[in-house]
């Protein structure tokens, strides 16, 4: 079973045996990011290097090794500004690196181009690897306490927290009417958590769209369990069983699980509200 772990000061994520700890991103950081700023300066930089590397490439495959020349010492002062931005991450940046790539280019030295711009571009993806995920995860989602998600049963507006809560009841009525041999009434909540499972489904995927979402969240084992029930429920007399191992993968694959918050109990993705608490001051 796939888990997520969000916490305080670090995030941990947890496949099988496996886990990745994610440290809580240095506070010089929220400098360049809402609400402190809009403009993304930090971003904005990321954006300037990876232009330049491009730039090198391309004007050297085109033998302009002048233009080559400019991108690289625009790659060198981009380089730079980043180092001086974040200063708990200094320890990632090697601008020796980026001297030595502005002089293979004034020599235009091709084989030394290639190598320098390997390893210090080597030193942008350890620092990704580092801390990536877990400036995306503070910095780069909504702020759920102000989204909106339609409910597609009664065609209302409501917070992530309020759908989870009627998501968590079709479940539970579903599970319910089962078991007391209502099927019409069965039939009737299932449909509704299917629904909903979908609409929640579409609003997630807009921000999760990389694919370790898609194997945490909503996955194949997910959709093949949703189509179960689903197909299961047209059936005159309805596989009780059936559903219910078919409800218990849902459950897995998107990690819902009951728990306290504010006092009240609810389902919900534990990453909604471990965000929550993470980005507090």
């Amino acid at each position: 079973m796939r888990k997520l772990i969000f916490g305080l000061m670090v995030l941990s994520v947890a496949f099988g045996a496996d886990q990745m700890v994610l440290k809580k991103p240095p506070a010089s950081l929220g400098k360049y990011y809402p609400p402190q700023s809009n403009k993304f300066e930090f971003l904005s930089v990321m954006h300037e290097m990876s232009t330049a590397f491009y730039g090198i490439r391309l004007n050297i495959n085109e033998g302009k090794w002048d233009k080559a020349l400019e991108w690289a010492n625009r790659l060198k002062d981009a380089y730079g500004r980043a180092q001086n931005m974040v200063p708990e991450w200094r320890q990632y940046y090697k601008p020796v690196l980026a001297d030595k790539l502005v002089k293979a280019v004034q020599v235009k030295n091709t084989d030394q181009v290639i190598k320098l711009s390997r390893e210090l571009g080597g030193t942008c993806q350890k620092c990704h690897t580092d801390n990536q995920i877990a400036v995306k995860l503070v910095y780069h989602f909504p702020p759920f306490h102000t989204l909106k998600m339609e409910d597609p049963v009664e065609f209302s507006q409501l917070s992530p927290k309020e759908y989870m809560k009627k998501m968590s009841d079709s479940m539970k009525a579903l599970r319910i009417f089962l078991l007391q041999g209502d099927i019409p009434k069965a039939k009737e909540a299932g449909q509704e958590m299917v629904e909903r499972i979908k609409a929640s489904q579409a609003v997630c995927s807009k921000c999760h769209t990389e694919k370790i979402s898609e194997q945490v969240i909503f996955n194949k084992a997910h959709e093949e369990a949703l189509a179960s029930i689903e197909r299961l429920l047209k059936e005159p007399s309805p596989n009780r069983d059936a559903i219910f191992r078919a409800m218990s993968v849902i459950g897995q694959s998107c990690n819902i699980y009951p728990q306290q918050i504010r006092g009240t109990q609810s389902f919900t993705l534990p990453f909604w509200c471990r965000r929550q608490k993470v980005r507090k001051p």
